[in-house]
């Protein structure tokens, strides 16, 4: 790139023979005293030919040219002068310039000048130059950001005076193509003002580079750029550096939309997965993110959020691919809350009164005496200090103290107002017993977990806390522990109805799955227990008496299929229960449903 041959920009100041008039004492702005009548012309200097010789007379005396030389994003510029001394003390010489902005007005808190250089004694010739643009990269001695519009550009000289000095010529040269190592192809967000020292806002600079990419690759060089908005970047990218930005903020990716490319952004794949998970629920995002077959480790849960000022997702949303670990961390961690609160029977899925609502989060499992299935908090409603649940509690009306204890998750979608139409597929979430696999949002439909699997979870698989499971689909996933005999894990639970669980394994798991909500479809699944547990644990268990649906070609082994209350085989009389097998490893007299 040259701005003098593609945009006709005016650099080069003419020679001192030409117009010395053009060449000021002060800073360069219009009305400054020239050099009219101080300087001298010497058309037969041995070394420059013709020059401008003048004498040291002030402190720092300066020369700029009066021109204004337009300084353009994404353009950089190269200062340059032959100095010699005549006679007299010998002064320092640096490249300086008056940064003009909008209206005239001088850009303060900037560098201005280049590094100093001696005059040679005797006949020596020295030159000094220095670089001025917009982006803070290396080897720019000037940054002007994107404010400056134009400069007046010449030398500073500093030391004792009496000295007489000649001066070649002030050169400019655009010298752009020395920091962009192919023109055509790559856009740096620093050649349009990005500062990267994390602590700059970057995101108009960010938006000005992106809009002057049109579809070329951008750069975001080495640096860690803050990032304060909404940012889409709809063509190709490349991080060399990094990118920081609020929890509610998002970054689109929308060319490589994989968790490679977000790790890269972002500096780490815990984060970048995160980052990545939160863009594909925007409206704007492709349909799929990839974890590109990676291994995540996670010390923290995933928790995406709702953005209120995005519009969300309206079609089915993809992740898919890769393999989440938890690791060992107080992150994990359960939290506990006990309050006191008011159950009333005519309103059996309702808490009011409660106190210390505001700790308690959506999510929690309710404990209380006698209850052997999950019921969650699925809303809060501070101002009425009353909470929904997933389901009735088995109490008598009154006030009672109850604890609540919120369970961590690999992914968490608690914070999501409305999860509708996402599929997880061929991933695996090694729980490490350290956390629990995924929790849906209390509310959504059509959430599918295909060809997945959920290891070693501390107490449970896949939750839901309310009505997110409308719809649910479970096909061909696996929810196993080989902890053995005592340990109590819920591998899933439905409160919506439409469920569909096909073709899946249960394994250690007790009870497999607990169904509350109706019109169900369980079909082709093996469930088993490790021999030696105890005859009348539940693969499945059903919650209640109208409940309808399929339970057809199942295998139990060691387990078997329950419907409260009571620890009998039982089944809901809307319930098409047929086809099943059941197994033992022992010699206990085992029927089949």
């Amino acid at each position: 790139m040259n701005k003098a041959i593609t945009d006709g920009a005016q650099l080069m100041p003419p020679p001192f023979v030409q117009a010395i008039g053009a060449f000021s004492q002060g800073d360069g702005t219009p009305g400054s005293q020239t050099y009219e009548t101080s300087g001298r012309i010497i058309s037969d200097d041995p070394d420059f030919g013709s020059c401008l010789q003048l004498t040291k007379t002030k402190n720092i005396q300066t020369l700029r040219y009066m021109g204004e030389t337009p300084v353009l994003s994404g353009c950089y510029l190269r200062i340059s002068a032959r100095i010699k001394a005549v006679k007299g003390p010998l002064p320092t010489v640096r490249v300086a310039g008056f940064a003009g902005g909008q209206g005239g007005v001088q850009i303060k808190g900037i560098v201005t000048a280049g590094p100093a250089t001696a005059v040679a004694d005797g006949d020596g010739v020295v030159e000094v130059s220095a670089i001025v643009g917009a982006g803070a990269r290396i080897g720019v001695d000037m940054v002007w950001g994107r404010e400056a519009l134009y400069g007046h550009f010449g030398l500073d000289f500093a030391g004792p005076n009496g000295g007489i000095l000649r001066i070649e010529s002030i050169r400019i040269e655009d010298v752009t193509n020395i920091f962009l190592r192919d023109i055509l192809s790559v856009v740096d967000v620093r050649d349009y003002g990005a500062v990267g020292d994390g602590e700059t806002d970057d995101t108009a600079a960010f938006e000005t580079a992106i809009a002057a990419a049109q579809g070329r690759q951008l750069l975001v060089s080495r640096g860690q750029f803050l990032l304060t908005r909404h940012v889409t970047l709809p063509g190709p990218a490349h991080f060399e550096g990094t990118v920081t930005m609020p929890d509610d903020v998002v970054l689109l990716i929308c060319r490589g939309f994989d968790l490679a490319h977000y790790a890269d952004a972002f500096g780490n794949a815990e984060l970048g997965l995160c980052k990545g998970i939160q863009a594909l629920m925007t409206a704007h995002a492709p349909r799929a993110f990839d974890l590109c077959g990676r291994r995540v480790a996670l010390y923290a849960p995933i928790c995406p959020r709702t953005l209120a000022e995005l519009p969300v997702a309206s079609s089915r949303r993809v992740l898919h691919n890769g393999v989440l670990v938890a690791q060992a961390s107080p992150s994990w961690e359960d939290e506990r809350i006990l309050s006191s609160a008011t159950y009333d029977k005519d309103q059996p899925t309702s808490l009011t009164g409660v106190e210390n609502l505001s700790r308690i989060s959506v999510g929690a499992l309710v404990e209380t005496e006698g209850s052997d299935h999950e019921i969650f908090v699925a809303a809060r409603d501070t101002a009425a200090q009353q909470l929904t649940l997933s389901g009735p509690l088995p109490l008598e009306s009154g006030a009672h103290m109850i604890t609540f204890r919120r369970s961590k998750y690999l992914l968490d979608f608690s914070k999501v107002e409305r999860l509708n139409d996402l599929t997880l597929s061929d991933v695996e979430f090694q729980c490490e017993a350290h956390t629990n696999g995924v929790l849906l949002a209390a509310s959504g439909r059509n959430f599918q977990m295909k060809d997945c699997a959920i290891a070693e979870p501390r107490e449970r698989g896949l939750t839901s806390p309310g009505q997110g499971c409308t719809n649910l689909v479970l096909d061909r996933t696996d929810i196993v522990t080989r902890r053995g005999k005592g340990c109590k894990i819920t591998g899933f639970n439905v409160n919506g109805d439409g469920a569909r669980v096909q073709n899946c394994t249960g394994y250690g798991a007790q009870p497999w799955g607990v169904i509350h909500g109706s019109k169900v479809i369980v079909t082709g699944n093996r469930i088993a227990q490790p021999a030696g547990i105890a005859k009348s644990g539940a693969g499945l268990l059903l919650t209640r008496p109208d409940i309808s649906g399929v339970v057809q070609g199942n295998h139990f082994e060691n387990c078997h299929l329950r419907q409260t209350p009571g620890d009998e085989v039982h089944y809901a009389s809307a319930v098409a229960v047929s086809g099943n097998t059941v197994s033992a490893r022992r010699n206990d007299d085992w029927t089949s449903p």
